[in-house]
């Protein structure tokens, strides 16, 4: 968890004390998750500031409120026995598509096997609320990563590694795409590469279809 925490941070997907990381932790009474405090700064950010819950958000380990987005991360986990862990950034230029309500497009092969095709935008809900939940999981699908409108990014792996990799991957296609925008029209991947693709991520990650 701080590894992970310390990575997104330095590169450039979180700041202050903005987004959160969670992992599931499987148990005999039923799943948990490791999650990160509410509201510290980065900076000071400590082992102390990972937290235990189940998906209730009620508290198992660990002093202090958890994430405010802890919802989005149950729902996820609830959503899709596959993730291992959770990460949820504000990177700006994946930020600037969910603002703008556009996905971001399926232009590179390393992202439709690694995410799962285009990152789509969930419908507008407010932070930390079940609507949020349900709309994330609902836009989400069987993808690796997810825009929330006018917030920022939910990235889904099958461990922590796995989805610093994915949100990282998000914010660099955004960007890749907007500048490829200012170069002139931006034709998506041909559709018989983007399903052979796909088909390679639903393989990866056990996923029927």
């Amino acid at each position: 968890m701080l590894d992970s925490v310390r990575r997104i941070v330095d590169l450039g997907l979180v700041g202050g004390a903005s987004g959160n990381v969670s992992r599931r932790i499987a148990g005999p009474d039923g799943d948990l998750m490791a999650i990160t405090a509410s509201r510290v700064p980065y900076h000071r950010f400590s082992l102390a500031d990972v937290l235990v819950v189940d998906f209730d958000i009620e508290p198992v380990a660990g002093e202090g409120v958890p994430s405010s987005e802890s919802l989005l991360h149950a729902a996820i986990y609830r959503a899709r026995p596959d993730a291992g862990a959770v990460i949820h950034t504000h990177s700006v230029h994946a930020s600037a598509f969910a603002v703008a309500g556009a996905p971001v497009p399926a232009v590179l092969d390393e992202q439709a096997v690694t995410l799962g095709g285009a990152v789509e935008v969930a419908a507008y809900a407010a932070s930390a609320t079940e609507e949020l939940a349900r709309n994330a999981v609902a836009a989400l699908g069987e993808r690796a990563a997810v825009l929330l409108r006018h917030h920022g990014v939910a990235g889904v792996g099958r461990d922590l590694e796995d989805a610093v990799a994915v949100v990282e991957l998000v914010e660099r296609v955004a960007r890749i795409a907007i500048l490829a925008r200012a170069l002139g029209p931006v034709p998506g991947l041909p559709e018989d590469a983007l399903r052979a693709e796909q088909q390679a991520y639903r393989m990866l990650h056990g996923l029927r279809g």
